[in-house]
C-alpha cells in the first residue's frame, strides 16, 4: 500500500507498535509460564486459609467444652496452634494485597478489581455476621451453651471474621483477574 494513501489511524497504530509498548502489555498480561513475572496473583493459597479457619470454627461448635483443666488445656493449645498458622498465612496474604502486588504499581483495570474485591469482601462479610450472629445466639439459647464454650465459639467467629477479611479480597481478584493467551 502507498504510504500517501495510508489513513491517520494506520499511522499512529504504527506509532503506537515503534514504542514497543503494545508488545510489552500483551507481555505483562500473558499467562505463558515463560513470562518471568514478579507478582502472581494467590489462588488456591486463602481457600486454604478459610478452610482451616471454618474448621476451627465448626469443631468449636460440634465440641462442646468440658471445664476441666485437662481438656481445657488441650483445647486452647490446639486452638492457639490453628490461630497462629492461621494468622501467619492471613498475614502473608494480605501483605502481599490482592493482586499479589502493591497497590502503587495498579493500572486503572488493576485498581477497579481491587476495589471491586474490597467491596465484595465486606459485603459478603456484612451477610454473614447479619445471619450467624442470630443463629449462634439461638444455637447457645437452645443448646445451653456454658459461659466458656460461648466465649470459644465467639473468639473462633471472630478470627474466621479476619480470615475473611484478609483473604477474601486476594481470592476474588486472583479468580477476577484476567489473563490473556500469550500469542
Amino acid at each position: 500500500m502507498n504510504s500517501s494513501h495510508r489513513s491517520i489511524l494506520s499511522r499512529l497504530d504504527d506509532a503506537v507498535r515503534w514504542t514497543g509498548i503494545p508488545a510489552r502489555v500483551a507481555d505483562a498480561m500473558s499467562d505463558d509460564p515463560s513470562v518471568d513475572r514478579k507478582h502472581q496473583p494467590l489462588r488456591w493459597v486463602p481457600l486454604l486459609v478459610i478452610a482451616i479457619s471454618a474448621v476451627q470454627l465448626v469443631v468449636c461448635l460440634i465440641w462442646p467444652l468440658k471445664m476441666d483443666p485437662i481438656s481445657l488445656g488441650t483445647v486452647v493449645s490446639i486452638l492457639t496452634g490453628m490461630v497462629a498458622s492461621i494468622m501467619t498465612g492471613v498475614l502473608l496474604i494480605y501483605t502481599s494485597g490482592p493482586l499479589g502486588k502493591p497497590s502503587r504499581e495498579d493500572d486503572e483495570c488493576e485498581a477497579a478489581l481491587r476495589k471491586d474485591s474490597f467491596l465484595f469482601c465486606l459485603g459478603l462479610l456484612a451477610g454473614l455476621n447479619a445471619l450467624g450472629q442470630p443463629v449462634l445466639l439461638i444455637m447457645s439459647h437452645w443448646q445451653n451453651w456454658q459461659t466458656g464454650h460461648s466465649a470459644i465459639v465467639v473468639i473462633c467467629a471472630l478470627i474466621l471474621n479476619a480470615t475473611l477479611l484478609g483473604t477474601l479480597p486476594t481470592l476474588y481478584a486472583s479468580w477476577n483477574f484476567r489473563q490473556l493467551p500469550k500469542e
